[in-house]
């Protein structure tokens, strides 16, 4: 069998399963497999493919037909034009979560520090943080997350893109101290009763508690919320990744908590994806008034 057979065998096996993308499934899975690239398949498309990659190959695809990731499949995900480890222990990075990068680059550079603290609360993976890291020369990066064997994950790929990332197990706020120039969050923010599903083999394979934030999809939001100001620097922001139908609560929720300036940032397909705001002593006395 030829890599061009290969790929049509792989693509018509996948459309009966997963037909969103069954041709790219099946090129991202055979270039896995043969430690090349997807542009480099069809430069060698004639070439006969041998029978253990073949085997690897067909078991691979065997898994997609589950519904199992393609990213958990093949152990990387590409995020901000970097490839990052990901594991079933961690939530697979998405297109989206690019916005809140540019959001929290935007307010380091408004900032005009040379060394900004910057917090990622529930990092995962530690994109967030590693990205931040790279993207911002200078700045203190400190991630957090609750769950010990994806924090692993994210000193992993804080090793991986030789950052000098602060990875520390905790709940939110708990395991740091002192305040923040930026603090961001992809928090989870799917509701158990209310708001959209998940897809089904999101809702199977990807981590329950890196999804999920309660019963309405706000609890976890309304716990950074309620002890941010306590975390941020005079002029810091608080930026967090929210589901679209959720943005316009998440940003009435700032404004009540005292921070000012909020806005609502849309990702690439125009759904306000991102909450913003700024904390300032006008902020923190009007809280204190109340």
């Amino acid at each position: 069998m030829t890599v061009a057979q290969a790929l049509d065998e792989g693509a018509r096996r996948l459309s009966q399963s997963r037909p969103r993308s069954p041709r790219l499934d099946a090129e991202v899975l055979l270039a896995h497999v043969l430690e090349s690239n997807r542009t480099l398949l069809y430069a060698r498309s004639n070439a006969p493919l041998g029978e253990t990659a073949l085997e690897r190959y067909r078991s691979l695809l065997a898994f997609r037909e589950q519904g199992i990731p393609v990213a958990y499949l093949i152990g990387w995900r590409e995020f901000y034009s970097r490839r990052f480890e990901v594991t079933p222990e961690v939530l697979i990075p998405r297109p989206e979560t690019e916005t809140l990068v540019e959001v929290g680059l935007e307010a380091l550079k408004k900032s005009g520090l040379t060394r900004p603290r910057v917090l990622d609360l529930g990092t995962g993976s530690g994109v967030l943080a590693v990205t931040l890291a790279l993207e911002h020369a200078g700045a203190e990066v400190t991630a957090v997350e609750i769950e010990p064997d994806a924090a692993q994950v994210a000193l992993r790929n804080c090793r991986l893109h030789r950052t000098e990332v602060e990875v520390k197990i905790g709940d939110l706020f708990a395991p740091v101290s002192g305040r923040f120039d930026l603090i961001v969050s992809n928090p989870p923010y799917v509701g158990l009763d209310c708001g959209p599903e998940p897809e089904p083999n999101v809702r199977q394979y990807e981590p329950f508690t890196a999804l999920f934030g309660g019963r309405t999809g706000l609890e976890v939001i309304e716990r950074i919320l309620s002890r941010a100001p306590e975390f941020l620097q005079e002029g810091g922001v608080l930026a967090l990744e929210v589901a679209p139908h959720q943005s316009e609560g998440v940003e009435a929720m700032m404004i009540e908590r005292g921070l000012t300036r909020t806005r609502l940032v849309s990702d690439l397909s125009g759904l306000p994806r991102v909450v913003a705001g700024y904390w300032e002593e006008t902020g923190r006395e009007d809280l204190g008034a109340r």
